[in-house]
């Protein structure tokens, strides 16, 4: 096994307030693009710029669910992999406290994470823009086999995901409840993100000013390795069948 994911794993278990951040990096292993992938076929057909903004939402809510239904709406087809089954387990175990995503696509709860901080909200819960009328993500999709556009059932106007678009503010309860858990915490893993969008990309930066410590698993260079003490530059599925095979050895697992 490697030595430095061992050594990694041992501080884990010995933490205090251990917490996660993740990103889209975590569930391309699922079969859901990255949202900054320049070889997702995905984004060849629709401009990722666009297409998660507010204003061209209201503009063209058409453009929006043509995407959706191919990408978001697919979620409830795609199952959680090990590295959500990993992060699952630790919660499980009361060794991770709080886990925290940039991602919309509820795998961490379909893998068994429990309270969750989902920083860009998801489709769960979908919202009429005029009179504020809620509606389930099935609600949707049943409208969306007879409509291009969801509409109320109330007053006819667009329904919008509870998604924060680009343009809008994020929950002020969940960034806020980040917050906190960042401060709290003693060592904090982030995996799959590129730590670039922001107020997400701050979780980590919290962690270490306010004296803990990082674990940064990546396949590709984030501007906050330096900072990590620990750092693996490696496909999420292998660290996590490393991790899963010292807690089994240990038997943790």
């Amino acid at each position: 096994m490697n030595t430095k994911i061992a050594e990694a794993v041992n501080c884990i278990l010995k933490s205090r307030h251990l917490i996660a951040l993740t990103g889209a990096g975590i569930s391309t292993l699922s079969g859901i693009p990255d949202f900054r992938s320049p070889n997702s076929g995905l984004w060849n057909r629709f401009d990722s710029s666009k297409i998660f903004d507010i204003n061209y939402f209201y503009r063209h809510p058409e453009k929006f669910y043509e995407f959706a239904r191919e990408f978001i709406f697919s979620f409830t087809n795609c199952q959680p992999n090990i590295a959500h089954n990993l992060l699952a387990v630790l919660q499980k175990k009361n060794i991770l406290k709080r886990l925290i995503t940039q991602n919309i696509d509820m795998l961490h709860q379909k893998a068994g994470n429990t309270d969750v901080y989902e920083l860009h909200g998801s489709s769960r819960l979908n919202i009429c823009v005029n009179c504020g009328q809620n509606y389930a993500m099935e609600d949707i999709s049943r409208k969306l086999m007879s409509q291009d556009v969801p509409l109320c059932d109330k007053c006819g106007a667009v329904i919008k995901p509870d998604i924060t678009f680009f343009g809008e503010l994020l929950h002020e309860d969940v960034i806020k409840g980040a917050i906190s858990e960042a401060e709290q915490a003693d060592w904090c893993i982030v995996m799959g993100t590129s730590l670039v969008v922001y107020p997400a990309a701050s979780i980590p930066e919290i962690v270490v000013e306010s004296g803990g410590k990082l674990i940064l698993v990546n396949r590709e260079r984030t501007r906050l390795d330096s900072y990590a003490e620990f750092h693996f530059l490696m496909e999420l599925d292998k660290f996590a069948e490393e991790v899963f095979e010292f807690l089994q050895e240990k038997s943790i697992v």
